[in-house]
């Protein structure tokens, strides 16, 4: 099952432990956030259907995220698409720790799924 792995060259690996790792903060933030909705819920005063909502667009965002950065991909490399979308990714999760209330909310995580989708279908192409 494994025998790929063996046969990749040690930059080969690099790169996909980097994609890996990557994809793994992804989906640890996601699910992190899944986490956190009743707290938010309660500190920022939200409805269920406001958490669903700002989930919701987190994952539309990151559709639109990697229409995006497959196109970027395509026109600048998916090395440097790539680096771009983590840092994206990680400014505006580093943003998201000093919301005040549901609208600065919204549109942080909407930004963070814009970076998301860009993430996974730079790394998805550079591995491939």
């Amino acid at each position: 099952m494994f025998n790929w792995y063996r046969e990749v060259t040690p930059k080969e690996r690099k790169t996909f432990w980097a994609c890996f790792g990557g994809w793994s903060l992804d989906a640890l933030e996601v699910q992190m956030f899944g986490l956190a909705i009743p707290a938010l819920i309660a500190a920022f005063a939200l409805t269920k259907g406001d958490a669903g909502l700002i989930s919701a667009v987190t994952l539309v965002t990151s559709a639109l995220g990697g229409w995006v950065g497959g196109t970027l991909s395509d026109r600048y490399g998916r090395v440097r698409t790539l680096q771009w979308m983590i840092l994206w990714f990680s400014f505006f999760t580093f943003l998201s720790a000093f919301v005040t209330g549901f609208n600065q909310l919204l549109i942080i995580k909407a930004l963070q799924g814009f970076g998301i989708g860009g993430e996974w279908a730079a790394g998805a192409v550079l591995m491939a």
